[in-house]
């Protein structure tokens, strides 16, 4: 319960010495527990009676004694990049310890289902993924349940690699299996913006309560923070995502001119919540961005300086745009939705970057 900042030149074995020690007090907790379980079903009898009770573990947990197995933290060990978190779980595999282990990483590195992986961008691989899993219809996905059991997998000490080579021999979604190991690791390694952005802490299910946070090459956390608290906007941004927006309306029209025949292609189930977008929502979607794009034109910008707007001047930008903080849950549900659709459009090649841009600066 109190933060430390460590420092010591490279080479030295700062991960080497961080892991043992964490690890150590971590059993040194487990083993307290154990030892006042005992001492309670002996109520008072000496079950070494040469030995007092105190040298075989009461953990310094703040006076009072560790009740329960559920209340040892867990480590979440935190590098910038996952090639350093693979050197720490290479230094992990030549210590003695054998705890249970996590590493969390994006369907980016993780994915093995080659239609996904052939999407050229991250947010369609994302929302093309979603529609799989909600649908049952990725054969790695629906194995996941089985393996995430596997003996080998549980008990031995992954990284990210290993993590795909097993899901490839195995046919299993190693994204998923990711996910569903760390409601059982001991340690979970991440890269620290999963922690630092709380889109991303949302998104991973990352609780910190009652945890130890190790930030592994911390120098760059404050980077890190302010790259997940900025946006950029370009005109272009706007004007793609208009382009996509009337793209959806005019495959919409379509479909009203023809009947009901094509429903069932174009009216992309969307995510999760199975509802069918309305035309109406797509044209007040439109509107928004057209007022956005106006907003934007209407700011003489001197080319050579720009120009320096205190934070506020953001939120009166977009209100001229209606989007505000009563109508943000609205519109960030249709942008899903819309992008939903546009990705489950058969043979269309449309960005939809500058939609998702949106997105995530709503979020």
């Amino acid at each position: 319960k109190e933060n430390g900042v460590l420092e010591s030149p490279t080479g030295t074995g700062k991960t080497l010495c961080l892991l043992c020690a964490t690890l150590a007090w971590r059993e040194h907790f487990r083993d307290s527990i154990s030892a006042s379980k005992i001492a309670d079903k002996l109520k008072g009898q000496e079950m070494f009676p040469n030995t007092p009770l105190a040298s075989w573990g009461t953990a310094a947990t703040d006076g009072d004694k560790p009740a329960y197995y559920t209340d040892i933290p867990k480590i979440i060990y935190a590098s910038r990049t996952h090639s350093q978190l693979a050197q720490v779980i290479n230094e992990l595999k030549n210590t003695s310890y054998r705890p249970k282990v996590c590493v969390l990483g994006s369907r980016e590195q993780l994915c093995i289902n080659q239609e996904v992986m052939r999407q050229e961008s991250n947010h369609i691989k994302v929302h093309m993924c979603r529609q799989k899993v909600s649908t049952r219809s990725c054969l790695y996905y629906n194995n996941v349940e089985e393996k995430s059991t596997d003996r080998d997998l549980v008990n031995s000490i992954v990284d990210v690699e290993d993590l795909v080579k097993f899901g490839n021999r195995q046919k299993a979604c190693p994204y998923y299996l990711s996910r569903s190991l760390k409601q059982q690791a001991d340690v979970i390694f991440m890269p620290y913006n999963y922690l630092l952005d709380p889109k991303s802490r949302r998104a991973h299910n990352i609780e910190l309560n009652g945890a130890v946070v190790i930030f592994d090459e911390a120098h760059n956390v404050e980077k890190t923070c302010e790259e997940s608290t900025s946006f950029d906007l370009t005109p272009y941004d706007v004007a793609s995502a208009i382009t996509a927006v009337d793209r959806l309306l005019v495959e919409q029209a379509k479909e009203v001119s023809q009947g009901d025949s094509l429903t069932e292609d174009l009216n992309v189930e969307s995510l999760g919540s199975g509802s069918k977008i309305d035309i109406n929502t797509i044209a007040k979607i439109k509107q928004i961005l057209l007022d956005l794009e106006a907003a934007i034109d209407s700011y003489e910008v001197p080319s050579d300086k720009g120009i320096t707007k205190p934070g506020i001047f953001i939120y009166e930008l977009l209100e001229r745009a209606h989007l505000t903080y009563n109508t943000k849950a609205d519109i960030h549900d249709a942008l899903e939705q819309i992008i939903g659709c546009l990705t489950g459009l058969p043979g269309i090649f449309l960005s939809t970057a500058g939609l998702q841009k949106l997105v995530d600066i709503i979020q």
